[in-house]
């Protein structure tokens, strides 16, 4: 890693890092005063509308980020707004899909076709989807520019612009949740908080203004690089969001909205991470395999023993002291995130190796890191709903940690047949966890 390369890691590490925290900060702060304002069913509801939209995001991705980041042409102005025009269509496809669905869940509502006991039978659920989904129209139309920083390493203006536009949206949530008690509070939060970060990024400090056009060499370029993307992307948020779609179908609202607060505390460090991992460590090896080839397993193992230390340590911490930290933040209505939160803090122990796919993007082969994805979904689809109905909601909060086993040995096996693997490395900071259990169970 060049000096000049390493300090634009480190100072958008320190960037994304701080933003990440304070972000978080954010989330738990306003989350520990919406818990006492809001019934559980409505974090269970807000759960499911959110897996929903995600999943029509990730369903439609071409890899915008990845192609600009990656690609010679990432900052030539026909290429981004080729990208930009791409962006908007994909935004209101997401926008027309969600409505067609919300009409969909409300018709089998009336039918009697969805268990009225589960989430999707919910019959609020349908209507909060269709506002919802107005944040992917407003989100369409992002400057494509908040990307370029990402390419550049410029992270400063794209932290400040997120968090501003999360400010805008808590407070909105907190104020109407104080008078009225009811989900509108999440939803018009949300949106107000799309609103805000739209606006922020067409601020001519951050670029030039983005014009509709429509290159075709771009396109193909975009597509050919983004299908593969694309199918990552959706075996992805089927993976990332499976828990969620297949409780969905077998657990109250409320119960899923307990296992939501559980799962937004265990992976709260981990979304930090794969956040440093997507916007600093993706341009890091990217360079490195453009300009320096040599120093790509120097450079990776440096990144992966710090990623494994921090998540080590706070996954032995937790899984000691779970039950606690839930029992002074939360009252007695959410108590059972606690013994969940113990067993999902183990699922932090697969973090660093989330690296390695990066790894196969920043050599421009997307297909590789697709199969990784593939094989981790698969697992999870016949896994968690097998250990549900053998051992309840405990099998199921197992089956994750169970996943992330697997996602260990699939990284470390096309690890080793495509670039290299350092068995010693790759187990270094292993002991650290014992560490953190140690210090969880003395305090």
């Amino acid at each position: 890693m060049s000096k000049t390369l390493k300090q634009r890691a480190v100072r958008s590490g320190s960037w994304v890092i701080f933003g990440h925290l304070f972000s978080q900060g954010l989330r738990l702060g306003s989350n520990l005063i919406l818990t006492r304002l809001l019934v559980p069913e409505i974090f269970g509801v807000m759960t499911i509308v959110t897996v929903i939209m995600v999943g029509l995001a990730m369903f439609s991705d071409v890899g915008l980020l990845q192609n600009i980041v990656q690609s010679k042409r990432g900052e030539e102005r026909k290429y981004l707004n080729t990208a930009w025009t791409i962006q908007i269509i994909r935004g209101l496809a997401i926008f027309l899909i969600a409505l067609v669905l919300s009409f969909g869940l409300y018709v089998l509502g009336q039918l009697g076709w969805l268990n009225s006991d589960t989430v999707y039978g919910n019959a609020q659920l349908p209507v909060i989807l269709a506002v919802v989904s107005l944040t992917a129209i407003v989100a369409a139309f992002n400057s494509i520019n908040i990307l370029v920083l990402n390419r550049k390493l410029m992270m400063s203006k794209l932290i400040m612009i997120d968090l501003v536009s999360q400010v805008a949206g808590l407070m909105f949530m907190l104020m109407w949740a104080w008078y009225q008690r009811d989900v509108w509070a999440l939803v018009f939060g949300g949106i107000l908080s799309a609103v805000v970060k739209m606006l922020l990024s067409h601020n001519v400090s951050i670029g030039e203004r983005c014009h509709f056009n429509w290159d075709k060499k771009a396109v193909h370029e975009i597509i050919h690089f983004g299908k593969w993307i694309f199918l990552s992307s959706i075996f992805g948020f089927l993976l990332n969001q499976g828990d969620r779609i297949l409780l969905g179908g077998m657990i109250s609202a409320e119960l899923l909205g307990v296992y939501s607060i559980a799962f937004f505390l265990a992976n709260a460090l981990k979304d930090a991470l794969l956040k440093l991992i997507s916007s600093v460590f993706f341009p890091v090896l990217s360079e490195t395999v453009r300009n320096s080839p040599e120093r790509l397993e120097s450079t990776y193992y440096k990144i992966r023993n710090k990623i494994d230390t921090i998540t080590f340590f706070i996954a032995g911490f937790i899984f000691a002291s779970g039950e606690t930290i839930v029992r002074f933040f939360y009252d007695s209505r959410y108590q059972d995130a606690g013994w969940m939160l113990q067993i999902l803090s183990l699922s932090l122990v697969a973090t660093g190796f989330f690296l390695s796919g990066q790894c196969f993007l920043a050599q421009g082969n997307s297909k590789i890191l697709t199969l990784m994805t593939l094989i981790q979904t698969a697992s999870l689809y016949i896994l968690l709903p097998f250990l549900y109905y053998e051992y309840g909601m405990l099998g199921a909060v197992w089956s994750i940690v169970a996943i992330s086993l697997i996602r260990i040995i699939v990284s470390s096996m096309y690890m080793k047949i495509y670039f290299f693997y350092n068995i010693k490395k790759e187990f270094l900071m292993l002991p650290v966890i014992f560490i953190g259990y140690g210090i969880g169970v003395f305090l």
